[in-house]
């Protein structure tokens, strides 16, 4: 019986790609999960600091900074990286059509090393006691914390390419690690308010749920149809094109900021010390974190849809709009409704980060219970991207013998 049902699985619906990619993930977590319990010191030598969303903005791009371990940078440096290359090479996209595959993997690969070198100085001076720091070799310590990040990096570019949704398999597998290490105070709670915790929380998987199902769409006639009974054809966006990525890489580039600020202060007064305005305990410091979160949510979104290009596409093939004049009309038309939904998608995703943490600074004594309610709704958020990429292979499976012919 068993083996009937596996030659079904494996044979009669033929899903070679999905379970290929998924071992190959697997395999990827393993040396993942492996690698996290490599120490490079002792426990006893960490400092430890009450920073709950700190260690959460770590965990959220792979890394754990409750012991130093070869993957404590995590992807943050390369996700950083991704980020300003991909803002770049926006305003420049003449210029990126001329670079070839490998040319852009170097320049990543390069700006990925200065960000290692620059977060990998700041976390052995921030988290190794100064008396355990005086024993050991700070750059032999430097080079194993940039090795591992560039490792890591390399594995899941290796991902991306063999396995199944590229980086996001190590993040979902760093922040399950992160909540079942986090210890939640107890605290009392009467019923209505446990109502409308539960309630909040539910809300907003249903608007990040909304966020992946939704789509905005533009109809669009093709010049060549003139039949009456024609096809309906459109345009169809979300209305969070950037997805769960934005997340990840905000958080990113928030502690490469926090490091460029506390290393810039170390190098003036001598000392490291955590700046207190650009923590997310102060209220600058968590507008900060939204600002960032909205700005890298509309710019990675505007990215993605790429109106420019569609609108040489839509001149091309012959499609228009109703009342639109193809070319430049055309191009504007897009800009104009791609504003709007980047702009209303990184908003709605910004207020859903943004409010449980100035509920954090609201209520102090139940900042841990934000933060794992935070940790959660991101781990849902990226398990619905997770499950929309292999449920993308699963229909490459089923229609392979026809897509194959134009793959």
């Amino acid at each position: 019986m068993k083996k009937n049902l596996l030659h079904r699985i494996f044979y009669q619906y033929e899903y070679k790609v999905v379970y290929k990619r998924a071992a190959f993930t697997l395999f990827i977590l393993l040396i993942y999960i492996l690698g996290s319990h490599v120490t490079i010191v002792d426990e006893s030598s960490v400092r430890v600091y009450n920073q709950s969303f700190y260690r959460l903005a770590i965990s959220n791009v792979g890394g754990n900074i409750n012991t130093l371990n070869i993957f404590t940078l995590g992807l943050g440096p390369w996700l950083t990286a991704l980020v300003l290359l991909m803002l770049w090479r926006y305003r420049n996209s003449e210029k990126m059509l001329h670079q070839t595959r490998r040319e852009q993997h170097c320049q990543e690969k390069w700006l990925t090393l200065i960000f290692s070198l620059i977060q990998g100085y700041f976390v052995i001076h921030q988290y190794i006691r100064d008396e355990q720091l005086e024993k050991v070799n700070v750059w032999m310590l430097l080079l194993i914390l940039v090795t591992g990040a560039m490792m890591l990096i390399w594995l899941a570019d290796q991902n991306v390419r063999y396995g199944i949704a590229g980086a996001m398999p190590i993040v979902l597998i760093s922040i399950i690690r992160t909540l079942f290490h986090q210890k939640v105070s107890t605290f009392s709670m009467d019923r209505h308010m446990m109502f409308f915790v539960i309630g909040a929380i539910v809300i907003v998987m249903i608007i990040l749920l909304f966020l992946e199902l939704v789509e905005y769409r533009l109809s669009y006639y093709n010049i060549m149809q003139v039949e009456q009974t024609q096809l309906s054809s459109f345009v169809a966006w979300k209305l969070n094109p950037a997805g769960s990525i934005t997340i990840m890489m905000s958080l990113s580039v928030y502690i490469l900021i926090n490091s460029l600020l506390n290393m810039a202060m170390f190098f003036l007064t001598g000392t490291f010390e955590n700046i207190s305005l650009t923590q997310l305990s102060h209220p600058i410091g968590v507008t900060l974190y939204i600002v960032i979160q909205i700005l890298l949510g509309y710019g990675l979104s505007r990215l993605l849809i790429n109106t420019k290009q569609k609108s040489k596409e839509f001149l091309k093939g012959g499609h228009y709009f109703e009342g639109i004049s193809p070319g430049v009309d055309t191009e504007v038309y897009l800009h104009e409704r791609a504003r709007i939904i980047c702009w209303t998608g990184s908003l709605i995703v910004g207020l859903i980060m943004g409010i449980p943490l100035y509920l954090s600074l609201m209520l102090p004594h139940l900042s841990q219970q934000v933060y794992f309610a935070i940790q959660f709704m991101i781990l849902m958020y990226i398990g619905m991207n997770i499950a929309e990429t292999i449920r993308t292979y699963f229909y490459f499976d089923k229609y392979q013998q026809f897509l194959t012919k134009y793959w």
